[in-house]
């Protein structure tokens, strides 16, 4: 996991030189270690997985494996189709540079290559020790794993949806049902893109704004959630639109000004995906 900080950082400094002399300094002071700090998480994750050990058959003790390790694995199968261990980055449908000028395509190509590899690296670990602790019939050893999985798992989940949630020449306002939902539940869709921009903006430290859909009310719902902790375990909610607000999302660009990045997102929104993912997920409730 080194290799993906070491590469990380590197590809910031090297935008960091574009900038001026004074701008660089203050950054490198005050900001790039802020900047690091998925690619630092996923290396902690890395050295928390190995640490686990898992004992002998026999000497393992018994218990009750926690739900959402399946659950994550499960949404994982949902989404990609992928059965647990068999994880690999999905392909981007689009260029790099195609959602810019909103985004870059330095910090979607370090997003996409470096940060959620990383997580699929990660998971793959994670299912590997969680293998191993099945046949030992370490119970405790499962539920050790539990943080790693939702994190890993979650960042996954997460970001394959995050890509599929912009598209080029993308954006404006929607139309369809998920453009109803919206009327219905928020007034107006300027009233919904002000109650999730703040959402979003205020999420504290690092985390995901949402617009999630409630099978079990038939409404849609804005949400947030803390690191990369899965939308449905986290509120019972299906994600429908997602956005990344780590600052590695869009640190090189808008540097700490999230709101302007927030803001930014809203010219990307491939809304067409979200009416998609709203249409399916009406029909598994049975709406």
């Amino acid at each position: 996991m080194a290799d993906l900080k070491d590469a990380y950082i590197a590809a910031l400094e090297k935008k960091l030189a574009e900038l001026s002399g004074i701008e660089v300094d203050q950054i490198k002071k005050n900001q790039l270690a802020n900047a690091a700090d998925e690619a630092r998480a996923i290396s902690e994750m890395a050295e928390y997985v190995a640490s686990i050990q898992v004992e002998q058959a026999g000497v393992a003790q018994a218990g009750v494996v926690n739900p959402q390790i399946a659950a994550v694995y499960s949404h994982i199968t949902a989404e990609l189709g992928e059965e647990r261990g068999a994880h690999v980055l999905p392909p981007m449908k689009y260029d790099y540079a195609a959602l810019e000028p909103h985004i870059s395509a330095m910090i979607m190509e370090i997003h996409h290559t470096k940060h959620h590899q990383g997580y699929i690296t990660n998971l793959k670990a994670c299912t590997e020790k969680l293998k191993q602790a099945e046949e030992a019939n370490d119970v405790a050893a499962m539920n050790a794993l539990l943080p790693a999985i939702k994190f890993n798992g979650g960042g996954h989940l997460n970001h394959t949806i995050f890509w599929t949630n912009m598209a080029p020449n993308a954006g404006g306002e929607p139309s369809g049902p998920i453009a109803d939902a919206i009327n219905k539940e928020f007034g107006s869709f300027q009233d919904f893109k002000a109650k999730f921009s703040a959402a979003s903006v205020g999420v504290k430290g690092s985390g995901w704004g949402w617009l999630g859909y409630c099978p079990k009310n038939d409404t849609v719902a804005v949400a947030t959630c803390q690191n990369q902790d899965p939308l449905q375990i986290t509120h019972g909610l299906i994600p429908l639109l997602g956005l990344d607000v780590w600052e590695h999302a869009y640190y090189l660009q808008y540097k700490n000004l999230r709101a302007d990045y927030v803001k930014a997102f809203f010219n990307v929104i491939n809304w067409a995906n979200v009416n998609e993912r709203y249409d399916n997920a009406r029909k598994s409730a049975g709406h």
